[in-house]
């Protein structure tokens, strides 16, 4: 025998399950009867010069998408719309108590609002999904939608950007005498505010204009801010000025530029630095691989760069401008290059440097320089003296003055020969020989003083051949310590360019000194279903 609760139980299951089939009944038959004579395509007001009143909000769910090269923006929406319609009201109490009925969006007038800034796709809501009916005609329709807005990318300051993208939505073949489209506010507590745009048009503004109960973060991107706006404008046309209402919502993004700063502009700055140690590698050919390398692999990163940024004219990203300057300065230390291993390898038996070379290359730099200082010219060989001996023998020698095959030379041929080191030496064997023979002119007295008299003048001969090597060693040395310092000298130079970009780029990139915190997901104020109706009415 059955105890009394499972009795009780049993009734009460049979009662609710009648009274949902009876429910169920009277919904049926109730949108059978709204629909019966129907027409979707008439505005559902009483009047025909009523403007119809149609709430518009919108919830963003995801930035699913930022394409910077095609400037395209790509959200996912979940719209809300609310309107009254006057023929779809009944009473309640002659439909079994029935208070809201759900009926699918295609079946019955909804706005026609498109997004005017669309790019691809359907501008329209296409999306078929159930609209809640209340009986007094109250209408709440919450389409999702994903939308592909034209957003113009302004890359400027790319990868450090921020970046201002709007979604215009408004009526399409309605004007605002026919359709008011207003704000719907994400929150209970939100006010609309009146302001005043630059030409002093009156608009309806929210500051936070789009709800973010649903809200994913975004891996790339972070959002700022995502106000609302009103505005009633007119379109010059052929017949009249008709307003149009439209709600925009401005959206400010972020982008998180961890993934742009370790992949690209570390690895940049880096390989822009390695170009200050090409000035530190000696002037040989290897300084010409290692220039060409660093040369390289910025081009490699420019590629890379081109890939990322919009091919726009217009304006040159940060980093595009960072880079090309770097590779500017490349270009400029492999042509520096060439010129250093030229002097560095010039040598002292053909080439003399000026005296205003030495004094600035030999003397004066390498002191501020930190560079060690070698024995010039001037102090290896006193060339007074030299220039004197020569003319003292000039004065007083003649053809026969050098004797066994020796040869006389004017102050006028030494001073041309002296013009290179190779006459430089010619010059010195010359006079150190004569100056030995001016001492050793008088004729040898005995066989034995005949043979050192030879062999004091080969002697002296050999002397001046060592005493030319070493000019031409330290005039060797010289052209080297001067390929020293202009290297040191660019390495400075270089030094400095590189630390000036670098705070530039610091100081241009916009998102770095930006302190706004993002927008997080919120808490939801209202429910996206059927409870709304309940909420409307409170």
């Amino acid at each position: 025998m059955m105890s009394s609760p499972s009795i009780t139980y049993i009734i009460y299951f049979v009662t609710v399950s009648v009274s949902q089939v009876k429910t169920s009944k009277h919904v049926a038959q109730l949108i059978e009867e709204l629909l019966s004579d129907y027409n979707k395509g008439v505005r559902p007001v009483k009047n025909v010069s009523d403007a119809l009143v149609v709430k518009f909000g919108a919830n963003l769910c995801r930035l699913l998408d930022v394409d910077e090269v095609n400037q395209v923006l790509t959200t996912s929406l979940w719209l809300e719309l609310q309107w009254s319609d006057s023929k779809l009201t009944w009473n309640p109490d002659e439909w079994g108590n029935v208070k809201r009925i759900h009926i699918p969006s295609d079946q019955i007038w909804i706005p026609d609002v498109v997004l005017y800034n669309n790019v691809d796709g359907e501008p329209h809501i296409s999306v078929v999904s159930q609209a809640m009916i209340d009986y007094q005609g109250t209408v709440i329709w919450m389409p999702p939608s994903i939308y592909k807005s034209l957003c113009q990318i302004d890359i400027a300051n790319f990868p450090y950007d921020i970046q201002e993208c709007a979604l215009k939505f408004g009526g399409w073949s309605h004007d605002g005498e026919l359709v008011d489209l207003q704000q719907l506010p994400p929150r209970i507590d939100d006010v609309i505010e009146t302001r005043f745009d630059a030409d002093g048009n009156e608009f309806q503004f929210i500051e936070l204009g789009m709800g973010l109960s649903f809200y994913h973060e975004s891996a790339e991107w972070d959002l700022l801010s995502a106000t609302s706006s009103r505005h009633v404008q007119v379109y010059a046309g052929c017949c009249g000025q008709p307003k149009y209402i439209d709600i925009t919502y401005n959206i400010v993004i972020r982008r998180k530029a961890l993934f742009f700063t370790v992949i690209i502009v570390i690895p940049c700055m880096l390989i822009a630095n390695l170009t200050i140690f090409v000035f530190c590698i000696p002037p040989r050919e290897h300084k010409m691989s290692f220039a060409t390398s660093v040369l390289v692999a910025l081009t490699f990163y420019y590629v890379v760069l081109i890939e990322l940024v919009p091919p726009t004219s217009l304006v040159i990203p940060l980093i595009g401008r960072y880079l090309l300057f770097t590779l500017l300065m490349v270009f400029a230390s492999i042509f520096i290059s060439i010129l250093n291993i030229n002097i560095y390898r010039r040598q002292g038996s053909f080439s003399v440097m000026p005296s205003w070379m030495r004094w600035l290359f030999v003397k004066t730099l390498p002191r501020f320089l930190a560079l060690k200082m070698i024995t010039s010219i001037d102090e290896c060989c006193d060339q007074s003296l030299i220039v004197n001996s020569v003319s003292r023998n000039a004065s007083s020698t003649t053809s026969s003055d050098v004797k066994e095959g020796g040869s006389s030379t004017s102050y006028e041929d030494r001073r041309k020969i002296s013009q290179s080191v190779f006459a430089r030496r010619r010059l010195l064997s010359l006079v150190e020989v004569e100056d030995v023979h001016h001492r050793l002119l008088s004729p040898p007295k005995t066989v034995h003083a005949k043979i050192i008299h030879d062999m004091a003048a080969n002697v002296a001969v050999i002397a001046a051949t060592f005493k030319a090597n070493e000019m031409e060693s330290i005039i060797t040395d010289e052209w080297r310590l001067m390929s020293l310092v202009i290297d040191r000298i660019f390495a400075w130079i270089y030094l400095i360019l590189n630390l000036v970009s670098i705070l530039l780029f610091i100081f241009k990139s916009q998102a770095l000194f930006d302190t706004r915190l993002p927008l997080v997901r919120s808490v939801a104020q209202k429910p996206l279903s059927g409870d709304a109706i309940s909420m409307l009415h409170t």
